[in-house]
């Protein structure tokens, strides 16, 4: 009876003990769903929307009723705040500036350390981050600068020339065939070349673009392999050694290596033909600041070799795979309404007609293709929950008690499809940003594509530009066709991993 008695208390204090562990939440800590071992609450998430975790998170703020929920990825406890005050909180308060520590972030380095821009924080990134935004705007980045809009209209108009008249060199003709081109696979050239101008001082000619195509591909397999929360292998990192291939540990990995490579090829170029008296570009700096510090004998140097070319890597991604991809997201939706390219068109005909390209200096007088692009830019959010920040300290969000350390999510996507804010936001309607005067209202724009604060994506202005040139030149020279029998764009297909992303499609530019 005895032995009876205790094996039930210790079952008791089995399941008690399960119980706390579950549904355990620190104090004040907002709503959200229980935790198992190892992957927390991660596999919930997986079991809602295991595609788009962003909508995940918006099933479960709807199941407790609140826009700032709290859970566990594996051991961290993290919050996502899909209101806009929170998300602007967030995006702006110095104590929400942390990054997390995880494995898709270490894995970039060869040294599996924590490097770059995107993913560091503290003194050492305040530091890296000013000395390269200082030095990059000397090339032009971060602001209007005459001759980088000329080198950006300079690879339009090599892209134009491509797009009439056909392929010419490998790589092209398997991107391109019977008048139709790979899509976003065409728009990796023109939109990095100009970027490596202001990194490294050098464009590649079109016969020696075939490279840029090919780590094109690798930018998109490595943001592929991840989501919002750095996928399973940031949960729990030793699957990839049980499941390489289905934890995506193999895509992410060779994704970054093709990447990585490419951007140490170009160091490694420049460190062999250094001249301190002669300082060509932004990584001629940076070689200097590291040399210099190489005379001094300091041991444990900031500026670093890797750091370098993570730096570089963190800049490029963006100029490499996002603004092609968000050129491809507004293309489909110029299928699906194609009545909003005829208006484009004709703003176009009627401000610049035929006879040039439009310049930076048009942008005021094209409303509606400057709302076009901002209107796809918040409705696919590229970076639905940005990346995650992490708590500096321990403090508060939305009435909240945030532990430090914890994870912080701002929802990005859930604020730019929220029906309170914008009344209608599944519909693609660029005429919601214009003003009664006909002119682009920047108040009545709330998003935040590119985020804010300091953790502000730095490549914003040119991303920007870019994406205006680049739209305003296709509009103006081109209608849209697709293969016969090709269905509409089907916009379930799209998928999320570090960036939201569109499956490659077929698509003919016709001259108008």
């Amino acid at each position: 009876m005895a032995s009876i008695i205790l094996i039930g208390l210790t079952v008791c204090l089995i399941l008690y003990r399960i119980y706390k562990y579950m549904f355990y939440r620190p104090p004040n800590f907002p709503p959200g769903p229980p935790r198992l071992p190892m992957v927390g609450s991660y596999i919930f998430l997986l079991l809602l929307n295991g595609k788009d975790l962003h909508k995940a998170v918006l099933t479960l703020c709807r199941w407790y009723k609140s826009k700032t929920i709290g859970f566990y990825v594996g051991s961290l406890p993290v919050i996502v705040c899909n209101d806009y005050e929170g998300v602007k909180e967030i995006l702006n308060r110095s104590e929400f500036d942390g990054r997390l520590d995880i494995f898709l972030a270490r894995m970039r380095d060869p040294n599996f350390g924590l490097r770059g821009i995107f993913f560091t924080d503290g003194p050492f990134w305040k530091d890296q981050r000013r000395f390269t935004l200082r030095h990059l705007r000397d090339y032009g980045f971060g602001r209007r600068f005459t001759e980088l809009e000329i080198e950006v209209r300079d690879e339009i108009c090599l892209f134009l020339d491509i797009l009439r008249g056909g392929p010419k060199y490998p790589e092209e003709h398997k991107i391109m065939k019977n008048g139709y081109v790979l899509a976003p696979d065409i728009f990796y050239p023109s939109l990095s070349n100009a970027f490596l101008k202001i990194l490294a001082g050098e464009k590649l000619p079109r016969d020696e673009q075939g490279i840029l195509y090919e780590i094109g591909r690798k930018g998109i397999q490595f943001q592929a392999g991840g989501d919002d929360y750095g996928k399973l292998l940031s949960v729990i990192p030793w699957i990839r050694h049980i499941f390489p291939e289905k934890s995506d540990y193999i895509n992410v990995k060779e994704g970054n290596e093709g990447i990585y490579k490419f951007i140490k090829s170009i160091v490694d170029k420049h460190i062999e033909t250094f001249d301190i008296s002669h300082e060509r570009n932004f990584i001629d700096l940076y070689i200097r600041e590291m040399k210099a510090q190489e005379k001094e004998g300091i041991t444990d140097p900031v500026f670093h070799y890797e750091q370098l070319i993570l730096i570089c890597v963190d800049f490029f991604f963006p100029a490499l795979t996002a603004v092609p991809v968000t050129v491809c997201f507004l293309i489909q939706r110029l299928l699906l309404q194609p009545e909003v390219l005829t208006k484009m068109q004709k703003e176009i005909d009627e401000v610049v007609g035929n006879g040039r390209l439009p310049s930076l200096d048009d942008r005021i007088n094209l409303p509606y293709v400057e709302s076009s692009i901002r209107e796809i830019m918040r409705l696919e959010t590229l970076v639905p929950s940005a990346i995650p920040h992490k708590a500096m300290v321990d403090t508060k969000l939305m009435g909240y008690d945030v532990p430090q350390n914890s994870g912080i999510v701002a929802g990005l996507f859930a604020f730019h499809n929220d029906p309170e804010l914008w009344g209608d936001p599944h519909v693609f309607r660029p005429e919601r940003f214009i003003g009664d005067d006909g002119k682009l209202c920047l108040k009545k724009d709330k998003s935040l594509p590119f985020g804010a604060g300091k953790r502000l994506c730095a490549g914003e202005t040119f991303a920007r530009n870019t994406l205006f040139l680049m739209v305003s030149a296709l509009a103006q020279n081109f209608n849209i066709r697709q293969p016969p029998g090709e269905k509409l764009p089907d916009l379930s297909k799209n998928d999320t991993g570090l960036i939201t992303l569109t499956p490659q499609f077929w698509i003919k530019f016709e001259p108008r």
